[in-house]
């Protein structure tokens, strides 16, 4: 018998559950997974994951609590708490510890947990930092998928996809009071797992590449002190990595003689020391990751200036 049909307004929840259960394909509830080394063409499993980071995944029973812990770090970290309608529950950072009970979900009776943590010390370090993560959970209850139709699921992926343009993460990633429903349906295919702006914001869009297309832009305005960091990923038109070298850290981007960053998508045909590899004629997201914004409005307006300059032929 065919499962509910998915239409936008009950995708965020059809997708989370699909997540839900590959996860627990690789680890029981209540405990991690871990990728030991960064996100590749071959081992993707989140759609436009990043690549200078080390992921940890969990799906935890929140029937009653569940505590979540990191260990302090000067690295970036982060454990992000998603409930089953893909909000965002908690957001947990080195030194900090975090209690959910069932009353802080919208929906529901287990949360995913999706752990970033950055490879800027190393990646033994950052193994270290993943080894350190805790839950502790009172109960550990199976968790039961709802039944949907996997075809409409698969066509409604398509669909949010040839709509990529209009959507606005600022409203799609948070809880239901910060965002609107159709932004949360799109955030959940475009980028699924994003965190609500106050903690990052996402920049994408797209190009077409000719062979050797420049971008050129400011350094973001991020809370560097205290972990912040960004990064500038290709991604192709449906939103998979699909070169061996797809993105670039602020660690590792050499800046402009003027201090502005210039991020060139090409074949070869252009010596630049930021270059991403970009086919001419393939069509190809852009995007760039900011984490720990100094000011939600700043970040804002500087996305918007993102978009009003967009790579351009050499």
């Amino acid at each position: 018998m065919p499962g509910t049909r998915v239409t936008l307004e009950s995708f965020a929840h059809a997708e989370t559950s699909s997540y839900l259960l590959k996860q627990l394909e690789k680890a029981p509830v209540n405990e991690y997974f871990h990728n030991r080394v960064p996100v590749d063409v071959e081992n993707q499993v989140i759609i436009r994951s990043n690549v200078d980071l080390i992921y940890s995944y969990a799906v935890v029973d929140v029937t009653d609590e569940a505590t979540f812990s990191v260990a302090p770090s000067a690295e970036y970290q982060v454990d992000q708490i998603i409930d089953e309608n893909h909000y965002v529950v908690g957001v947990v950072y080195p030194g900090e510890t975090l209690t959910v009970r069932n009353d802080d979900l919208s929906t529901g009776t287990h949360v995913y947990v999706l752990g970033r943590t950055a490879i800027t010390g190393g990646v033994e370090r950052a193994h270290e930092l993943q080894d350190a993560r805790r839950i502790t959970a009172a109960t550990s209850n199976a968790y039961v998928a709802p039944e949907y139709d996997q075809d409409s699921l698969v066509a409604m992926r398509a669909e949010i996809e040839s709509r990529a343009a209009e959507a606005d993460f600022s409203r799609g990633f948070g809880t239901p009071a910060s965002t609107d429903p159709v932004n949360h349906a799109l955030a959940a295919e475009l980028g699924w797992g994003g965190l609500p702006p106050e903690h990052a914001q996402y920049f994408q869009a797209l190009a077409t590449g000719t062979g050797c297309d420049l971008w050129t832009f400011d350094v973001p305005p991020l809370d560097y002190a205290n972990n912040g960091y960004f990064s500038v990923i290709k991604y192709t038109d449906s939103g998979w990595l699909d070169v061996a070298r797809p993105g670039l850290s602020d660690t590792e981007i050499v800046r402009d003689d003027d201090g502005r960053i210039t991020i060139c998508f090409g074949d070869g045909r252009c010596d630049h020391p930021n270059t991403i590899e970009t086919q001419e004629g393939q069509r190809f997201f852009h995007g760039m990751r900011m984490y720990r914004p100094l000011d939600v409005e700043e970040t804002k307006a500087y996305i918007e200036r993102l978009r009003a300059t967009p790579p351009r032929p050499a």
